[in-house]
């Protein structure tokens, strides 16, 4: 098999597990959140669905935020936000090893960043890239009194604003990004034994000497490249600038 055919199959073989892998949906993870108040039987709404009455644990899922609402009787309500952080560190290590590893395995520096580019995209799918925060939700209830009680009892709207996922924060995904495919196809390249190329040439010429003696002398050169695709891996910082 060709090197030129090889390389056409590992790129057929990592495009074929990207459509495999966005065909099946992934579950998203959930995190349980445990819920108290001062008093305790306070109503739960987790995004204004009912979700139990305090104390109790919440499961939410990590890939968004949520809002959870305390509603007790004759006691104001209560609205706590619960974010979604983006743990940019964890996501870039288990990337780039996903994408060292799968360069290693193939030799194939388009399968080393493809697959670190994959496991970015399943771990923010799937809630992975994510932390709920605060953990945990300790809620002490002011008492209300007259009609405004009243109003309390009614089922609450979740009406407050979403906050951003702490994505940019730091160094931008962009320029791990970048990293990543580097440290992929460079660990990819590494492996991959050197690439030669061997010319040769020939030449005769024809004379006669000084006693009438014809004399024909050939000569051959050989000229041999061999270029190390490790020597490869500086281009890459050109290609990502």
């Amino acid at each position: 098999m060709t090197r030129t055919m090889h390389h056409l199959l590992m790129l057929l073989l990592g495009s074929l597990l990207s459509i495999l892998a966005t065909g099946c949906s992934m579950p998203v993870l959930k995190q349980d959140i445990p819920v108290s108040t001062n008093p305790v039987g306070a109503r739960i709404y987790a995004d204004g669905q009912f979700a139990g009455v305090t104390p109790a644990r919440v499961s939410l899922e990590r890939n968004r935020s949520h809002i959870l609402t305390l509603v007790k009787e004759n006691y104001r309500q209560a609205d706590v936000v619960i974010t979604n952080q983006y743990q940019k560190e964890r996501v870039y290590l288990k990337a780039i090893q996903s994408g060292i590893n799968s360069g290693l395995f193939f030799k194939n520096a388009s399968m080393g960043m493809g697959s670190g580019m994959n496991s970015i995209s399943n771990q923010e799918e799937t809630g992975e890239a994510y932390i709920l925060t605060p953990p945990a939700v300790s809620v002490s209830l002011m008492p209300l009194s007259g009609s405004a009680a009243a109003a309390s009892l009614q089922a609450p709207t979740a009406t407050a604003a979403y906050p951003e996922s702490d994505r940019n924060a730091a160094m931008g995904q962009g320029e791990m990004t970048k990293e990543l495919l580097k440290m992929g196809a460079g660990a990819a390249l590494s492996q991959t034994a050197p690439i030669g190329k061997e010319t040769s040439s020939s030449s005769s010429r024809n004379y006669v000497t000084s006693d009438g003696t014809r004399v024909q002398e050939k000569t051959t050169t050989s000229v041999g490249v061999k270029v190390n695709p490790a020597g490869l891996i500086g281009v890459l910082d050109t290609l990502f600038q």
